[in-house]
């Protein structure tokens, strides 16, 4: 050993030559000599190997000596990788307080305030790093990502746009063709998608367009479905299968369900499976989570209670599959479909005898022959469907969901046009959902209807730039912006409130809303909707069935126009209604979040049996 180890030390680091960086770093420490530069080294080898928590702890062990600036911005990158993100957060603290102007640790830090949720403090995290000379492709995509959750959208599109001057960035296409679909410029989405993906394959991107392609109103549902089975044939059908299952062919034995999402945390899909897992039969079924959670707050704890809790962060999608398979998982179902975050690549391996895609996910198929079943309903799902899922329809023999409002929820005020004189129509959804196709039909409604006004209320209807965008794209079909209510309501309970000034809530198309039309309909506004392409365009027609509605289901963009002057001209009706609504959202299926887990629970139990027949006769 000699005084000049350390420098060879960080030139074989450098070189990438990490086998014999990690030698002379072992050999240094069994020799007591810059014992801490050898963790330090060992410290990155660990995180490139993914061995988060050995990061941690060489770095830990390297910074106790002599805290350095690399060292703590190394730790952090390892705290974020295993989602401890307050400790990655005192680690960026650290670095930055040595010097306030190291722009590597900002940008860094940038990213765990997006974890977070710290959307604003990340925008002047990321901006703070470019001042002080982070010119990388990486801190305009967060720069990006900050603007575009705060709901500005048109400057989140141009910091994606610097971001790929730089240099080709995947998560700097998907967002930028994300944002683009958010402003209804579907075919420059398209274009963005299309043209990375012909470059260079890669599995995330491509189903972040999949999921772009589901709001596009030009696509119809055999559109999807090819769309779906080349994603599969690009990145699936390749995957090596774990090995045979070992499970047990006992019919009616415990069951172990794995629920696999990265949204079980504060989000929407936990407003659903929250319920639904809390009223499980504990004694029939064993429940596992595979939470891809980089933050995980107050609900993934309530999620952590009722479940055998995996932490998947990091995890490549070769060992996660290896785990569900060791653990013995029967029954996998994926609540993810292709949304950020998802594990289609591990539902590809085969982990479970039985694999399911629940709805709620993104609406959609998966396109993944490997998996079994689509969870939905006869509405999502009408007969003649099976031709546009890879999936088999797995009707649940009820409404697919079931929801339990918030404590929150205030009561069901008067139909404010017998106040205001006029009608006020509302969509309290993103606006991806605001294709031309929508913008015009919401138009020509807006123009059978004198004095009517459209309310729409999401983050990005706040932002100044994407509200000048919507404006004029509703002037393009001649209305005026004095007829549009933009803005953004900031909390849920406020949003809630919300519904009480608008009478009719206006449910866009193909892709229909959700979570937001339970919502309008718990408070008293009826959701008009058209049935399109199924699942996703399916939705509304799904709900309002539930709730004896099936009227306010149109069939054409004429039929919806025209039962929203009907609808107009009767006031005397809609106040009825309206003052009905809650009370018959509560009697219905909708309001019984058991029946809906019973009904589950079956499906689990009869798609089990069937595997189980297989075996036997096998």
């Amino acid at each position: 050993m000699t005084d000049n180890d350390p420098a060879r030390l960080f030139q074989l680091l450098q070189a990438g030559h990490s086998a014999a960086a990690e030698k002379l770093a072992h050999d240094m420490m069994r020799a007591g000599r810059h014992a801490h530069l050898a963790d330090f080294a060992l410290g990155i080898l660990a995180y490139q190997k993914r061995d988060y928590d050995g990061a941690v702890a060489h770095l830990k062990r390297s910074i106790a000596v002599e805290p350095t600036l690399a060292a703590w911005n190394n730790l952090g990158a390892a705290y974020r990788a295993t989602g401890r993100l307050a400790e990655a957060s005192a680690a960026y603290q650290s670095a930055l307080a040595i010097d306030a102007k190291f722009a590597d640790a900002a940008a860094n830090y940038a990213n765990v305030l997006m974890d977070l949720g710290s959307y604003a403090a990340a925008e002047s995290m990321a901006l703070r790093a470019i001042s002080n000379g982070a010119n990388t492709v990486e801190v305009h995509v967060t720069l990006g990502n900050a603007q575009f959750r705060q709901g500005r959208l048109v400057e989140a599109a141009v910091s994606y746009r610097t971001s790929l001057a730089r240099g080709e960035n995947h998560t700097a296409i998907r967002n930028l063709g994300s944002t683009l679909a958010n402003l209804g410029r579907f075919a420059e989405a398209k274009q963005v998608y299309s043209t990375a993906l012909a470059k260079q394959p890669n599995a995330d991107l491509h189903s972040s367009f999949l999921i772009c392609q589901t709001y596009d109103p030009h696509m119809t549902a055999a559109d999807l479905r090819h769309a779906s089975a080349a994603y599969e044939r690009a990145y699936a059908l390749h995957m090596p299968p774990v090995a045979a299952h070992a499970n047990s062919p006992d019919p009616g034995r415990r069951l172990r369900i794995g629920y696999v999402s990265p949204d079980l945390c504060n989000h929407v899909v936990a407003v659903f499976m929250l319920p639904l897992m809390t009223r499980h039969n504990t004694s029939a079924f064993d429940i596992y989570c595979y939470a891809d959670v980089r933050n995980a707050d107050d609900t993934s704890r309530k999620f952590q209670a009722l479940s055998t809790w995996r932490q998947t962060i990091g995890m490549t999608d070769e060992r996660l599959a290896a785990l569900i398979a060791d653990d013995g998982i029967d029954i996998l179902i994926d609540l993810a479909g292709h949304s950020p975050g998802n594990r289609q690549l591990v539902f590809a391996r085969k982990p479970a005898p039985v694999q399911m895609s629940y709805v709620i996910g993104t609406g959609t198929t998966t396109g993944l022959t490997a998996i079994d079943g689509l969870i939905a309903d006869r509405h999502l799902l009408p007969e003649g469907s099976e031709r546009v899922i890879s999936e088999a329809p797995f009707d649940l023999g009820r409404p697919f969901v079931a929801y339990e409002p918030p404590p929150t929820m205030p009561a069901v005020g008067p139909l404010p046009a017998l106040r205001n004189g006029y009608m006020t129509f509302g969509y309290f959804g993103r606006p991806i959902r605001l294709n031309d196709r929508v913008i015009e039909v919401w138009s020509a409604l807006l123009a059978a209807c004198p004095g009517s006004r459209l309310r729409l209320d999401n983050k990005p209807f706040g932002a100044a730039a994407t509200q000048d965008d919507v404006r004029r794209r509703f002037a393009a079909f001649g209305i005026s912006p004095d007829r549009l209510d933009l803005g953004d309501t900031p909390t849920h309970p406020a949003v809630l409130a919300a519904y009480n000034e608008i009478d009719i809530a206006l449910d866009p198309f193909p892709h229909n809303a959700g979570t937001t039309s339970l919502e309008a309909l718990w408070m008293g506004a009826p959701v008009l909707t058209l049935a399109d392409r199924p699942p996703v365009g399916r939705l509304g027609e799904s709900l309002l069935n539930a709730v004896g509605l099936g009227d306010w289901v149109a069939r054409d963009d004429a039929g919806y126009v025209a039962k929203g002057v009907a609808a107009n001209a009767n006031l005397a009706a809609l106040a009825e209604l309206r003052a009905s609504l809650r009370t018959r959202c509560e009697q219905s299926q909708l309001s019984d979040v058991a029946d809906l887990t019973r009904a589950m629970e079956r499906l689990y139990r009869t798609a089990w049996q069937r595997w189980c027949a297989k075996q036997q006769a096998a």
